[in-house]
């Protein structure tokens, strides 16, 4: 992923720079916006659209964390080390925890 740093660097900043426009839109959209649309005759035609859930989900998971997801494992001891730390890297990410570094498992480490 070194290739793509300079870009996500930067991509990172403007996100940053413009978070709290991007929350408040967020908001807006959680609660249900009212559209006003331009039709093919030139009418303006005037909605509500409701609720996103989407945009609710995030904001409850930007503040709560997001609800940790059940992961089903076939058999652990059929896995080769390197599947069993991609494993565990996976589940890290999906928790929001870190997994551990290949170099943090000895090799009679229990796994629970």
């Amino acid at each position: 992923m070194e290739k793509y740093a300079g870009p996500i660097n930067l991509a990172e900043a403007k996100i940053a720079e413009n978070l709290p426009r991007l929350i408040d839109k967020a908001l807006e959209l959680a609660e249900g916006v009212t559209v006003q649309e331009i039709d093919r005759k030139g009418e303006a035609q005037i909605y509500t659209r409701p609720p996103d859930r989407e945009a609710i989900k995030y904001l409850i998971d930007r503040l709560a964390g997001k609800p940790t997801e059940r992961v089903e494992v076939d058999d652990l001891s059929s896995m080769s080390d390197d599947e069993l730390i991609a494993a565990l890297s996976r589940i890290g990410r999906g928790s929001g925890e870190a997994a551990p570094d290949s170099a943090e498992l000895a090799p009679d480490d229990e796994l629970s």
